[in-house]
């Protein structure tokens, strides 16, 4: 059976991990352009079981009306389009015990993916990176 340790160390061996905590880690993807998208994987448990959630930030609250944030969510392929604090991010989870390794890498992308199409969708686009931050600071 798979574990979070597998995963981590999967992910380490497969990409250059930004940062690397106990129970999560970061991977930036870069896109033409230069856009970079962070993808944060964060190891947790609940109702009994081991989860991972994939997420990536695409855009400040204030630059995405609800109702359009619904429509995009509607449209993903993978993941739902959520608000975290004062940020949308789009949100993957799946618990450990239904994930494959060949599939991190294939999740990690589709996230980054979505969240860097709804980032250039909005009008005067202005990248989520500089947010991050700010967020990973306030869940610290």
């Amino acid at each position: 059976m798979l574990t979070w340790t597998d995963i981590k160390n999967h992910a380490r061996s497969s990409y250059k991990l930004a940062e690397e905590h106990e129970h999560s880690f970061k991977v930036v993807f870069e896109y033409p352009g230069g856009r970079l998208q962070a993808v944060i994987a964060a190891h947790y448990e609940a109702m009994g079981r081991a989860w991972v959630d994939f997420s990536s930030a695409c855009c400040r609250a204030d630059r995405l009306d609800p109702r359009a944030a619904l429509q995009q969510s509607f449209n993903l392929a993978v993941g739902s389009l959520c608000l975290d604090g004062e940020v949308y991010v789009v949100r993957y989870t799946v618990g450990v015990d239904h994930l494959q390794l060949r599939d991190v890498g294939l999740l990690m992308h589709a996230v980054a993916r979505a969240a860097d199409q709804i980032e250039q969708s909005l009008p005067m686009y202005e990248p989520a990176s500089g947010i991050v931050s700010a967020v990973e600071e306030e869940s610290a």
